[in-house]
């Protein structure tokens, strides 16, 4: 072959590969996909005036001043990088029990700035005397569900959701909807020692 074959050749080669250029367009934003564990519970103790039916797939953990308050937990929902904070407090009279309620208020409407709604849902478990509220705060918050639980005499218990990391409320939202039934379970099956 001669060097005039060879040119020509590549040159037409060259030609023939850029010839037609194809737009790349960038693939819409997406989410992970979640799996989601089954729906189970075991019985927990926590030693102290109340006992749960917690998820199996998640751990309960003493909260860092375990020391001053030793019935505060941290439920770990693991999978989902997510904690429900636990608190409990004896009642010595009404006018310590009508400051925890108006506190729980308190923290609930705290996150009226960024909620879109907030829902205060009466709660009513008369099987084992265990009342209070729940409050399903809707929109882009730190936290989306809270709740407190009491005999209205001796007991009061608070529980607070949070997720570890900032979210969005459209990523989070069937997270926060799997996790709200087994919240749910844990309300009703809510029992004081």
């Amino acid at each position: 072959m001669k060097t005039g074959h060879i040119q020509y050749m590549l040159l037409l080669f060259l030609f023939v590969s850029c010839g037609r250029e194809i737009a790349e367009t960038p693939k819409p934003t997406g989410y992970p996909r979640i799996h989601f564990p089954e729906h189970s519970y075991r019985s927990w103790d926590s030693g102290c005036a109340y006992k749960l039916e917690i998820p199996r797939y998640t751990s309960m953990d003493l909260k860092e001043d375990y020391t001053t308050n030793p019935c505060w937990y941290n439920l770990d929902f693991k999978p989902f990088d997510a904690t429900l904070h636990i608190t409990y407090h004896p009642v010595h009279n009404l006018i310590q029990l009508d400051s925890l309620h108006a506190d729980s208020r308190r923290f609930a409407f705290k996150h009226t700035i960024k909620a879109e709604d907030i829902l205060e849902v009466p709660i009513a478990n008369k099987d084992r005397s265990a009342s209070g509220f729940l409050y399903d705060i809707r929109g882009n918050t730190a936290t989306n569900y809270n709740f407190y639980l009491t005999d209205s005499a001796r007991h009061f218990f608070r529980g607070s959701l949070y997720f570890n990391n900032k979210t969005n409320p459209d990523s989070v939202a069937p997270v926060l909807q799997f996790i709200r039934k087994d919240l749910d379970h844990l309300i009703q099956h809510f029992r004081w020692n």
